[in-house]
């Protein structure tokens, strides 16, 4: 018997259509969701071009690429006590514009001179931002920099005398930051 008939008059297709015998399927089973998958069930990937016009798709390529030319914020919020924290891992080609440091509002309990935050990597800890004072409230470091390898970027805090207290540091890019 034939396992397949050409019918163009069709009012309808199941949620499953699969592509060649043994082939590929496309899964509409949820109303939400296409997918696209082997003959086993498995999901498979798509490859498309690159879009040229607005209505099209995107490769993951052009999507990283435009992203990583815009100018980009990474907030962290660290506290008093709280060491080397890590802001995240910053590509190669990365450019750092700049980065402020705001304390939390009325706290740095029994800060210090000793108390400090500094942001930078493992190679030189104040690279894009030193100068922190708990006495006052917002502080911003053009740094200027840009890294030509993947780099952890981190906020060192010194809690000298400090009991309490929370800053955010915002650290604003171009290029990647995960």
């Amino acid at each position: 018997m034939v396992d397949s008939v050409k019918n163009y008059g069709i009012a309808g297709a199941s949620t499953t259509i699969e592509l060649g015998k043994q082939g590929a399927v496309i899964d509409a089973s949820s109303s939400s969701i296409i997918s696209l998958k082997d003959k086993d069930g498995a999901l498979e990937q798509i490859h498309i071009a690159n879009g040229t016009v607005d209505s099209h798709a995107v490769t993951k390529a052009q999507l990283d690429l435009a992203s990583s030319q815009k100018i980009q914020i990474k907030t962290t919020t660290v506290t008093f006590d709280g060491g080397t924290t890590q802001v995240g891992i910053a590509s190669a080609n990365t450019h750092i514009q700049k980065v402020v440091v705001e304390k939390g509002a009325g706290n740095w309990t029994s800060a210090n001179s000793t108390t400090e935050i500094t942001v930078g990597d493992a190679v030189d800890n104040s690279r894009l931002f030193a100068g922190f004072e708990p006495a006052n409230g917002q502080f911003i470091f053009e740094a200027d920099h840009t890294y030509s390898a993947q780099t952890t970027i981190n906020a060192f805090i010194t809690q000298g005398g400090a009991s309490a207290g929370t800053a955010t540091v915002k650290v604003f890019y171009a290029g990647t930051i995960t």
